[in-house]
């Protein structure tokens, strides 16, 4: 409780939400702690119900991506905005306090039937989701009724392609011929490989946040909006000796000098040529991610040191390299055969005298 232009306010939080209150001007402090507590005592029964402004689902949406655009990251917002173009014709016209988890079931149920896959759902579902915790935060809303939907399961095991040696000499090499202005293709190929970034960690490096000397480079604009190091190997500090001295202030850049955005069909023809597709799926350049992950995890390095160098903040995230492939895990099994075989010791029944003796020991 704060007084304020000669009014004393009440603020609180009660079960996640967040209650604001005048108690009135020309009152004593006593007074006011007893407002409070009778207004706090009406919210933990109940009988204090915040009124939800109205308004419609799709006038709530243009809310929310103006928003976004100021405080997310450009391909964030991008990625809302395609998320709400597929709940606009599902929630079109809806009150935004009318939502419910069963219409949020009943989205997941008609993009599934619709051939929509789980991963593209549950991204939708989540914007979704954050658009009505914002809804709850400006005051829309009193509680965020879609919280406890749950999101569909990812096969996410099956998505990872973890690259082989073989692939990865085919893949460099398929990069090297491709008729580009500027050679830089094999580079950014190996640099995601042997560093693990993610493709807009990498489009964004500067040539500030690389120090050759000492062994590392920093990632400042993360997927978690938390900054952090890479360290340099021999490979990656190859790579770098050389995209250093081009022009531009971006360690990766165009045949203009200018910063990286998309990946040119150039890459996904060096996939076609190298043979890395399996029938509707070829690899993809976050593969090399989960190929640099995976190589970690089958090299033994531990979890903790995984998630620091990738940037994860959940452990189960960083599990899926921990023997992410079937030879591996087949490996590992073997490896018992070589500590030699375990031997179960042989019991033997004691004599019907010998178990009387026993027994009378024991008394």
């Amino acid at each position: 409780m704060y007084k304020r232009s000669g009014s004393w306010i009440t603020e609180f939080y009660h079960e996640g939400v967040r209650y604001k209150k005048s108690l009135g001007m020309g009152i004593s402090k006593t007074v006011a702690k007893e407002r409070e507590a009778k207004f706090k005592q009406e919210i933990r029964e109940g009988k204090h119900l915040q009124k939800a402004r109205r308004i419609a689902f799709e006038k709530f949406t243009e809310k929310y991506l103006s928003n976004a655009k100021v405080n997310k990251r450009e391909s964030s917002a991008k990625r809302n905005e395609v998320s709400i173009k597929a709940l606009t014709p599902f929630f079109r016209g809806v009150l935004l306090q009318d939502i419910n988890s069963f219409q949020a079931e009943q989205f997941k149920k008609a993009r599934r039937e619709a051939g929509v896959s789980p991963a593209t759902v549950n991204r939708d579902l989540a914007c979704l989701r954050n658009m009505l915790n914002k809804a709850v935060e400006w005051s829309y809303l009193r509680l965020n009724p879609i919280a406890k939907v749950k999101q569909l399961r990812e096969a996410n095991e099956s998505k990872m392609w973890v690259i082989t040696e073989e692939e990865e000499e085919r893949l460099l090499e398929e990069c090297d011929r491709r008729p580009q202005r500027k050679k830089y293709l094999r580079d950014l190929t190996a640099f995601a490989l042997y560093s693990g970034m993610r493709q807009q960690e990498i489009f964004g490096l500067l040539k500030e946040d690389v120090h050759l000397d000492d062994n590392y480079l920093l990632v400042r604009d993360s997927k978690t909006h938390e900054s952090r190091t890479v360290p340099l190997n021999d490979t990656l500090k190859e790579i770098l000796g050389k995209v250093l001295k081009e022009p531009g202030e971006y360690v990766f850049t165009n045949a203009e000098g200018k910063k990286l955005t998309v990946l040119t069909n150039a890459y996904w023809e060096a996939i076609r040529k190298a043979g890395l597709t399996n029938g509707n799926v070829r690899f993809r350049f976050h593969d090399l991610r989960h190929s640099f992950g995976s190589r970690l995890g089958m090299n033994g390095v531990d979890l903790k040191t995984i998630m620091q160098v990738m940037g994860h903040k959940a452990v189960r995230v960083a599990m899926r390299y921990q023997h992410p492939n079937p030879s591996h895990r087949l490996e590992a099994v073997r490896s018992l055969d070589k500590s030699g075989k375990i031997l179960t010791p042989k019991v033997t029944p004691l004599k019907k005298e010998d178990q009387e003796k026993a027994i009378s020991a024991m008394v």
